[in-house]
Parts: C-alpha cells; sequence; structure tokens
C-alpha cells in the first residue's frame, strides 16, 4: 500500500506515529502499569454494568444488536454476543452514560485542564482482543498505549474550543484495534488515517443544554476507529497527510507542537495518572460534591434555613467555563444536570448523599432542588490554584440569618491518584455500583477474573463472567 499514490502533502506525523508504535519499549509495561490498566478495566466494567439499563444505554444497545456480523463479543448487559463494532458501541455508550468512569487532569498553558475519559476506548480493547483471540496481557498492553495516546492528543485540541475532546478517539481506537489485529506499520499507518477521516466532533456534544449525544459520542467515534483498523487489514488505505495537510486535521490538532504526539513513549506514561471518579458527575465537580457532604453532616437539618452559599473553586480557565455555562445554570435534562456546579451541591446538601439516586425523577426540576440553587453563588479564587496543584479543588460556605457560617473544603476528592490508585478503593467501588445488578459470587466471578487477566490466555473467563450479568438479579 505504501507504494500507493498519497493524497498531496506530508504524511511525516502519521508515519512517524505509526514508526514509533511499532517499536514500543517492553519497559512501558511495567508491573504498575499493568496493574492500573487491570484496575481501570475493573472499573470500566463496572460502570458498564452500572449503565447498561439506562434508557440511552439500552437504546444504543438495541440499535447495535440489530447491526449483524459475527456474534462474537460480550455485550454488557445482554445474554446476547454481538460483533465487534456493533459491541464497541454499545459497551462504549453503557461505560460513558453514567459519567462515572474514569478521567485525566491535563495541562493547558500551565493550568490544570479536563483531559477526558480515556477508558472510553476500553471496549475497543475488549471487543478486538476477544475477537481475534487475544491473551489477556496484549489487551492490557493495547490499554496502557491507549491511554499514553489518548493523553498527547488531548494535549492538542483546544479545550473549549469548537472540536469535542473524543475526536482523538479515532486515532486511539485505530491504534488499539490495529495494535490487537496485529496490522503491520504500513496498515497501521492506514488505519489510523482512516480513523480520523471519521473522529471531528462538534463540541456542541457537550455545550449548553447537553443532549444524550454527549454519552455516545466517544462510542461513535470509537466504532469507527475501530472499522478503520478492520478496513486497513483487509488493504483499504487512507489520507496519510491528514494531521499535517491544510485540508485534513492540522487546524483540529494544532494546540500544541505536533512532535508531542510521536515522541517514544517513557516507563512513566499516562495511565499511571489516571484517576477514578467517586461520584457519578463531571470531573471537576468531585470536589464539590465531597465538600457538599461534608458540610451537610456539619448542618444536618438546618438546610431550609440557609441564607446563601458561597462555591469557591480554583481559577483555571476550565472552571471559568464550566462556572458560566448557561446550560449549567439550569439544567433541564439529565447530562447537563450531572455537568451542573449549582444543582450538584443542592440536591448533595438536601438529600445528604450523591449517587445514581440523585438523578431519578427528574430532580433537576424539584422545586426544592432549584430553590436552593438560586442560593449558591460560584467564584475563583487564585489561592486554590498553589494549595492543591493539579486538581479541581472546592470550599463551600453556608450562610444564615443569624449570621452564623459553616465551611467544608476538599483538596483532592476521594478517587483523586497521585501515587497509582488504591486497589481496595477501586474494587469497593466496582461492588457497590453493580450490586443493583449482579448477586455477590457472580460481582467476585468478575473481579477474579480482571485481577488475574495478566495471566490469562484469552478473554474466555472474563467474557464468561460478565456475560452472567445478561441475566437479571
Amino acid at each position: 500500500m505504501a507504494e500507493q499514490q498519497e493524497t498531496r502533502g506530508s504524511a511525516e506525523s502519521v508515519r512517524t506515529l505509526t514508526r514509533m508504535l511499532c517499536a514500543v519499549s517492553d519497559d512501558v509495561f511495567s508491573p504498575a502499569a499493568m496493574r492500573q490498566a487491570q484496575l481501570l478495566l475493573l472499573d470500566t466494567i463496572g460502570c458498564g454494568i452500572a449503565g447498561a439499563g439506562e434508557p440511552v444505554a439500552r437504546a444504543v444497545a438495541d440499535v447495535a444488536l440489530q447491526g449483524g456480523g459475527k456474534a462474537e463479543c460480550v455485550v454488557i448487559g445482554q445474554a446476547q454476543k454481538a460483533g465487534m463494532l456493533s459491541a464497541v458501541l454499545a459497551n462504549g455508550a453503557a461505560v460513558r452514560v453514567l459519567d462515572l468512569n474514569d478521567y485525566l487532569v491535563g495541562d493547558s498553558k500551565g493550568q490544570p485542564e479536563t483531559a477526558g475519559h480515556p477508558s472510553d476506548n476500553i471496549p475497543v480493547a475488549l471487543a478486538a482482543g476477544e475477537a481475534r483471540g487475544c491473551s489477556g496481557a496484549a489487551i492490557l498492553e493495547s490499554i496502557v498505549i491507549g491511554y499514553e495516546l489518548y493523553a498527547r492528543a488531548q494535549r492538542l485540541i483546544s479545550q473549549g474550543g469548537a472540536w469535542d475532546a473524543v475526536t482523538v478517539s479515532g486515532l486511539v481506537a485505530a491504534s488499539m484495534g490495529g495494535r490487537l489485529l496485529r496490522l503491520d506499520e504500513d496498515r497501521l499507518a492506514h488505519a489510523l488515517a482512516l480513523g480520523l477521516v471519521r473522529s471531528a466532533t462538534p463540541a456542541v456534544v457537550r455545550s449548553g443544554h447537553i443532549s444524550a449525544a454527549k454519552s455516545i459520542a466517544n462510542a461513535l467515534v470509537a466504532q469507527a476507529g475501530t472499522q478503520a483498523a478492520l478496513l486497513a487489514e483487509r488493504g483499504i488505505t487512507g489520507p496519510l497527510p491528514i494531521l499535517d495537510h491544510a485540508r485534513g486535521l492540522r487546524d483540529v490538532f494544532c494546540d500544541a507542537d505536533i512532535t508531542h504526539l510521536t515522541a517514544p513513549i517513557g516507563a512513566n506514561s499516562a495511565i499511571l495518572r489516571a484517576h477514578v471518579k467517586a461520584y457519578p458527575c463531571i470531573n471537576t465537580g468531585q470536589s464539590a460534591v465531597a465538600a457538599a457532604l461534608k458540610l451537610r453532616a456539619m448542618m444536618k437539618d438546618r438546610i431550609e434555613d440557609i441564607a446563601g452559599i458561597d462555591l469557591v473553586m480554583a481559577d483555571y480557565a476550565v472552571i471559568k467555563r464550566h462556572q458560566e455555562d448557561p446550560g449549567r445554570l439550569r439544567p433541564n435534562s439529565r447530562e447537563a444536570a450531572d455537568h451542573s456546579f449549582p444543582f450538584l451541591v443542592a440536591v448533595t446538601l438536601l438529600d445528604g448523599a450523591f449517587g445514581l439516586a440523585q438523578f431519578e425523577g427528574k430532580r433537576w426540576q424539584d422545586s426544592r432542588v432549584k430553590m436552593l440553587m438560586e442560593k449558591i453563588a460560584m467564584s475563583r479564587d487564585a489561592g486554590w490554584n498553589a494549595r492543591a496543584p493539579g486538581a479541581f479543588p472546592c470550599r463551600l460556605r453556608a450562610r444564615f440569618p443569624d449570621g452564623q457560617q459553616f465551611e467544608a473544603e476538599i483538596d483532592y476528592p476521594p478517587g483523586f491518584s497521585r501515587a497509582g490508585l488504591d486497589a481496595d478503593a477501586v474494587i469497593d467501588k466496582f461492588h457497590a455500583v453493580t450490586a443493583p445488578h449482579l448477586d455477590r459470587p457472580a460481582r467476585e466471578r468478575i473481579v477474579d477474573a480482571i485481577m488475574e487477566f495478566h495471566h490469562s490466555p484469552s478473554t474466555g473467563e472474563l467474557s464468561a463472567a460478565v456475560g452472567t450479568q445478561g441475566i437479571a438479579k
């Protein structure tokens, strides 16, 4: 295929990236990185099991299962299997729909910035690995590579700009899928190019009155990226200059030097910097929820008497963007509510808890919730920037008519990892979110299969364990 005429322009970036991916050193797959990949795989499958019954995830699964193809890949929440592409779509939606899966914190012009959810592409590794009979270790290695490539590509997209961060997954999914399909260097290059062709996603999917597209945007891109790998395997070519050409995606991936994407991967890869969520909401809101829980414990039953609430966060561009988004101030959908700081704080203070139950009955429309939201004044304090670097901290202060005040602060929320993920915390979260759907023995089978996955010759044991949840508890 290399001899075929390429679109006019330089193919240097795609070619250089492909050479780097084909020459990854075994040092990248350190015991720490592989252990982290196992824990993130467990967290991701737990999120998928918890989310599979949600209306959006069910609808996507229904459509995906109509797509035909060889029934070879497990579909979370379904007793039947599906083809590789259908499984990527259905599982991607289930994992993402509750906004409970992992996240990265990136860097933009010296400030922390949201850097997306690399676990959104774990369904690619599971489906491609199962379809091609790959070992557990090979699948975990593809996840490690996927996290690194995802983190690097995120730095190239302007956050808050015209393009949504899931755009990077066309590149990431094609790379992960191509690795597990064992594509040679030339075919992998064309897989990346083909994956990028269908990747560009407008930022409106995560702006204003957020629609269900937020929950399925990455799944759609990941499915296209996986399909790109399958097409390249059959000799289909893509526009290799897509990252360099003026009529390609050069202006989409333009927020940093492109060589950052193609540099060799070191032992300290991005997967070691991943965090898991304790609460089903946006990552910038994790500390706000934790602070609200702490504040509620101080005030007990005095919620109705509150005169005002000061919600103070770090003075970062991403926080300003999220605080000032009109659609998040008065949310009118589940997707907008889990991105709304006022809703997250108000419903947590009222209920003394925050989980999936806090979205039931469209609580963002509840008069008590809305009344308390109106009492919240949001601001930013640059002092937080130095106190909790690399995080999205929060201070809440409740003021009462008699002058009394209560204050709660959270520097780093539960699940934030500064020295690797806490295995016990990840396992506890898995049991907590899946308990409504699986009995204890079924949950333990999944945990055991994943914690031994690096020794597994195939996905057989894990797929069988996950497949048991197609039967209602």
